[in-house]
């Protein structure tokens, strides 16, 4: 199926942006103009209906007075009705019908032409006396008068008429450009709202689906999304924060493998320590057997070839726990006996802790824990190594745990590494697990020991948090969940 991208949605939803703003100036400019037209020819009607008005005026005047001025006036006002009629024709086209200007023109050539004959009748009885004008004479007259009267009120009432229609038409295109107008801001606001939901909907939902797994991540989960269907730049984002995820969590096992490996360079002296007094003992029992291998005392020699087997496995099992602790394995998590585990790492750390260091470990035998072993031997060894780092050459450090599930409703397990150091000041210890952030002098630390724990214990599930007070020594409090699947 054709999936149109944002870029395009956008620059479509502008183009009908922008199709209906210039659509609704056009249509408004358009009814502008013509009530512009109209106006103007309203300006031309009030013009003819105030001529009519005149043009009664002096022929009321003359019908009371019989005066030659009021006649002439009477002409000149005639004549412009006739020019204004003439001049705006086509424009009253747009007003009245056609049969009607017929008619207004008949009407303007007759009443000048009843008003002539009228005039022409008065000077042709002007000079008689009222007396000797005879009956049939003052009914043409009057005739003449009614037929002057009834054209001139026709010329009025089509003024009057004509100007009320167009002023009408005004307010209807008034109207019209106001509904028009109207009407653009409503397809405006919702082709806009719609485009903002349409384009919204998708962008809105990707970016917090983003930031959801941003979360996730943040808390060393590295999921990865499903980039599945929808615009193109949304499926080029989430691939690219896809690979940005495994980049990460590739930089954060190099991070932590680079960290361990440089506990390890620390710890290389103990073990090699720790190792040098199983293989002495091996050594001086191979030689006392060696020189008694002709005495015929077997118990004796049985004890020397025992001792011989206990030292070799005791080397053994330092080998194997440093080899195990060293090499590169995956994120699998799996059961675990914790007291085991913790004195395996104490087999790695003894080593490297000065003759008065004790450590001391409150342990039930059968406690476990569900977590990959290679990292869970990693926090211990590096809160370990912190506490002797701490306590310098003499001091104790204390390695318990239990099960919260007895007098907590969070089941887990709760492991506590304390130790009698200097403690930890307040303002350090807000920045404690910030990555780089380190106590000790320069060149002896590369502040990211913590910040590996802190992720390594999220990554199970569980929490980390320290308690230190000025002089009395600091406390790692370690919770791991209890329901965490093996993997």
């Amino acid at each position: 199926m054709f999936q149109l991208g944002i870029r395009k949605k956008i620059t479509y939803g502008f183009y009908l942006l922008l199709i209906i703003t210039v659509g609704s100036a056009i249509l408004t400019f358009a009814i502008v103009k013509r009530v512009e037209r109209q106006v103007t020819f309203g300006e031309v009607i009030e013009d003819f209906f105030n001529t009519t008005l005149e043009v009664r005026r002096f022929e009321k005047n003359y019908f009371l007075y019989r005066q030659e001025k009021d006649f002439q006036e009477n002409q000149l006002y005639w004549l412009k009705i006739r020019d204004i009629f003439e001049n705006n024709s086509s424009a009253l086209h747009l007003v009245v019908s056609s049969a009607d200007i017929q008619r207004l023109a008949h009407v303007i050539t007759a009443y000048n032409e009843y008003m002539g004959r009228l005039h022409e009748y008065d000077q042709r009885i002007g000079h008689k006396n009222e007396s000797s004008i005879s009956s049939n004479q003052l009914r043409g007259l009057e005739h003449l008068e009614e037929q002057v009267r009834s054209s001139g009120k026709e010329l009025t009432e089509f003024g009057e008429k004509t100007r009320d229609t167009v002023k009408q038409k005004i307010k209807l295109l008034l109207k019209t450009t106001q509904n028009i107008l109207l009407a653009s801001m409503l397809c405006l606001f919702v082709a806009a709202l719609a485009i903002a939901a349409f384009l919204g909907r998708r962008v809105v939902s990707s970016l917090k689906m983003l930031e959801g797994y941003t979360k996730i991540i943040s808390q060393g989960d590295f999921v990865e999304i499903t980039v599945g269907e929808g615009e193109q730049e949304i499926r080029s984002l989430l691939t690219a924060f896809n690979r940005m995820t495994k980049e990460l969590q590739i930089r954060q096992h190099q991070l932590v493998q680079s960290e361990k490996l440089a506990a390890l360079g620390t710890l290389l002296s103990g073990v090699a320590h720790e190792l040098n007094n199983p293989l002495s003992n091996i050594s001086t029992s191979a030689q006392i057997l060696s020189e008694e291998i002709e005495e015929g005392d077997a118990e004796f020699k049985k004890n020397l070839i025992t001792q011989i087997e206990t030292q070799a496995d005791k080397a053994r099992d330092i080998v194997k726990t440093l080899l195990e602790f060293s090499r590169i394995k995956e994120f699998k998590k799996a059961k675990l006996l914790l007291k085991k585990l913790v004195e395996e790492t104490i087999l790695l750390v003894r080593g490297h802790a000065p003759d008065n260091v004790i450590i001391s470990v409150e342990i039930p035998e059968d406690l476990t824990i569900i977590a990959d072993k290679q990292r869970m031997q990693q926090v211990l060894l590096n809160l370990i190594k912190n506490g002797i780092d701490a306590i310098q050459d003499n001091g104790h450090i204390w390695i318990s745990a239990s099960d919260t599930g007895y007098y907590s409703s969070y089941n887990g397990v709760e492991i506590l590494i304390e130790d009698d150091g200097p403690g930890i000041e307040a303002e350090q210890l807000k920045k404690i697990f910030d990555p780089f952030f380190t106590t000790k002098d320069v060149g002896k630390g590369s502040g990211l020991g913590l910040f590996i724990v802190h992720d390594i214990i999220e990554w199970h599930g569980g929490s980390i948090t320290v308690d230190s007070r000025t002089g009395l020594g600091t406390t790692f409090i370690i919770w791991l969940p209890e329901t965490q699947q093996e993997s």
